[in-house]
């Protein structure tokens, strides 16, 4: 399925249904008629998600936390060496031994993927990187954000908005970004319309980013061809 502007919606709770405005720069996918696909996933259901997606995506909203686990499907999706970012308040890192892709061991499972160099945990602006070896995935979970300013119904962090925007715009602008996905929608209705600006907001963000990442590249390239065009000659 191809993506409207390079952006999906996975929604399985028709939670982006209410965010119009985020619908209209996004291609949405309606898996609410997949079963067992909450906190944890099996490998036909997964394969299931993938065929629809088929194409990684610039960027990926994943509905609510308990879907972190999807996250898997784009990194796996990645076919050079890469560094793996994480906003969350959980670190998703269990080392379970399960036939399922869980929400809180995808990250364990992600490790053994061939292309991933190093994982990053991010909780507070302070355990930011200040430099990376390999271009950066980014995988947002909005639960690091207080409770002051979006109810999630999870345990959730201690940053404002301000500190949040400028994590996020720390690894957008100083690492080269492959892409992103984001989570963490919450289950009071009457949170949505700040959950939607909030999203609205991350899609701003990252699509710069990784637009700017593309013309950086591109000239980078042609440069690179003129260069060995002229000592060629």
């Amino acid at each position: 399925m191809s993506s409207k502007g390079g952006v999906i919606l996975l929604d399985f709770e028709g939670t982006y249904l209410f965010q119009e405005k985020l619908s209209e720069k996004a291609t949405r996918i309606d898996l609410s008629h997949l079963k067992s696909t909450k906190y944890m996933c099996n490998r036909v259901t997964f394969g299931r998600v993938r065929n629809v997606v088929e194409k990684r995506p610039k960027l990926a909203f994943l509905s609510d936390s308990a879907y972190h686990h999807f996250t898997y499907l784009f990194l796996s999706m990645i076919d050079v060496p890469f560094e793996l970012v994480v906003l969350d308040n959980h670190r998703d890192d269990m080392n379970r031994h399960s036939a399922f892709l869980t929400c809180d061991s995808w990250i364990k499972n992600s490790e053994r993927l061939k292309n991933l160099r190093k994982v990053h945990i991010i909780k507070k602006k302070d355990e930011l990187p200040d430099r990376v070896e390999h271009p950066v995935y980014l995988s947002i979970d909005k639960d690091v954000i207080s409770d002051q300013f979006i109810e999630l119904g999870w345990d959730q962090g201690q940053i404002d908005l301000d500190e949040f925007f400028t994590m996020v715009q720390h690894v957008c602008e100083r690492f080269e970004l492959l892409g992103a996905d984001v989570c963490g929608e919450p289950r009071d209705p009457f949170q949505l319309n700040v959950s939607e600006q909030i999203n609205l907001r991350l899609l701003e963000i990252i699509l710069n980013s990784i637009e700017r990442t593309f013309i950086e590249t591109a000239f980078k390239l042609s440069s690179e061809a003129l260069l060995s065009q002229r000592n060629s000659s």
